[in-house]
């Protein structure tokens, strides 16, 4: 049975906890602060593999102790892009095991996909630009969401046009405007806008719970563990 240490326990860790019990797993740790570290630090230990979703403050020390413990990790936090660079060479320094990304739906993988096919069909189409619209729930730490910033890259590394994005109004023509809505409890809504003077195309992923992002990051987990390395999400989902 494999041995689970959730790290972040609010309502995506939570979330996280139904599918492991579910799934026949067994849960050995849940931290959420500096407390739970040493209360429970034997039993995170002891764990296979942890799974993290924490806050952006918090996510690069629980990535460092699962590194220096030897312990693989599933990261769903963002807001650590400034130092993916840095937390990528501490875990292949440690040989460690970890599997990031902006959204573990399964769906929202396959809406990148389609947006990086739609990328390259607009290079032959100057008449539209390009805008991205998200929303989420009044908790969410970070805006624009990982998710839009992880759209914008894909369309920036397509689109010849395209070399920045740039949050509500701030954009120039060169760069994609990402407007970020926070409401109530919405669970995660993207919609990308190709407008030109005649017509528009919206290609949008919306989210109706937690749980798909949950069940992700859970068949991830159960991945790493027989699959050790470093990869983003994206390049395996369709594997797990």
């Amino acid at each position: 049975m494999i041995k689970v240490a959730i790290l972040g326990y609010g309502k995506m860790g939570k979330e996280i906890e139904k599918v492991v019990l579910r799934e026949g797993m067994n849960i050995v740790a849940r931290i959420d602060n500096e407390e739970d570290w040493e209360t429970q630090r034997e039993a995170f230990l002891s764990s296979d593999v942890a799974i993290e979703f924490s806050t952006p403050g918090t996510v690069v020390k629980n990535l460092t102790r699962c590194f220096e413990a030897n312990i693989p990790v599933v990261c769903g936090t963002t807001g650590w892009t400034n130092v993916e660079k840095d937390i990528l060479k501490q875990c292949q320094a440690t040989s460690n095991a970890l599997i990031y990304g902006s959204n573990f739906s399964i769906g929202a993988n396959m809406f990148f996909k389609i947006n990086d096919l739609m990328a390259q069909l607009m290079n032959q189409q100057p008449q539209y630009d390009v805008t991205i619209e998200e929303t989420h729930h009044i908790h969410k730490k970070d805006a624009p969401s990982g998710t839009a910033i992880a759209i914008a890259n894909i369309i920036i590394n397509q689109l010849d046009r395209k070399r920045e994005w740039a949050l509500e109004d701030d954009s120039d023509a060169a760069d994609i405007n990402i407007i970020a809505h926070r409401f109530g409890e919405e669970a995660g809504t993207h919609a990308v806008k190709y407008k030109s003077d005649d017509d528009c195309i919206i290609l949008c992923h919306k989210a109706f719970n937690r749980a798909i992002f949950a069940q992700g990051a859970v068949r991830a987990a159960r991945w790493l563990v027989k699959n050790r390395g470093i990869y983003p999400f994206y390049d395996i989902f369709l594997n797990i």
